[in-house]
């Protein structure tokens, strides 16, 4: 291949991968049975697509494969309870957890999502998003701290089960991305 093909090739990839999603930071913590994430990343699409993606309920197994079923269970202006099952792994303890979540849409880009303990698997869930436009893109800050019910195995379990949650991060914000660009943001 000639040089300069290749580097119209280098030039071409490159511009694809630079609008991929991607996770600009993140921060993992471990402490007193609590899982406390921040990550912020930044989606490949405008506010308004992403969160029509991230209010669109019934549809959240669209956008990662341990999601294997999401419902709406109850609406009201801008609450609504919403029921989500996940299946997850850490080393050979595979589990189904369920989520029962209060989700509060505040505006701005702002959304809160309270975990009900005596509906889920877990004994404390909350969750913050909050979008920002920048540019042509939106940035994703994202936080949650969760506590399960749920027996995790003790020493080498929460390490693995820290970088489960950012891989399931990234499979998320890949996916929000992928329903962009199929066009299948006005699902609801």
């Amino acid at each position: 291949m000639k040089p300069r093909l290749w580097l119209a090739l280098l030039c071409w990839l490159g511009s694809h991968i630079a609008a991929a999603a991607e996770v600009l930071h993140h921060d993992i913590k471990f402490k007193d049975k609590h899982y406390v994430l921040s990550i912020e990343m930044r989606v490949n699409g405008t506010m308004e697509q992403v969160y029509s993606i991230l209010t669109d309920f019934n549809h959240f197994n669209t956008l990662n494969s341990s999601i294997k079923k999401s419902q709406l269970l109850f609406s009201n202006h801008n609450v609504a309870t919403v029921e989500v099952t996940a299946e997850g792994c850490v080393l050979v303890f595979c589990k189904t957890i369920k989520q029962v979540q209060v989700v509060t849409e505040l505006g701005n880009g702002k959304i809160d999502a309270i975990t009900d303990p005596d509906e889920s698997d877990m004994a404390f869930g909350e969750t913050h998003w909050q979008l920002t436009v920048e540019g042509k893109s939106t940035n994703v800050k994202y936080s949650s701290d969760y506590v399960p019910k749920f027996w995790v195995p003790p020493v080498i379990g929460p390490a693995i089960l820290k970088s489960r949650l950012l891989e399931e991060a990234q499979k998320t914000i890949h996916g929000i991305e992928a329903r962009i660009k199929a066009g299948q943001v006005d699902g609801k």
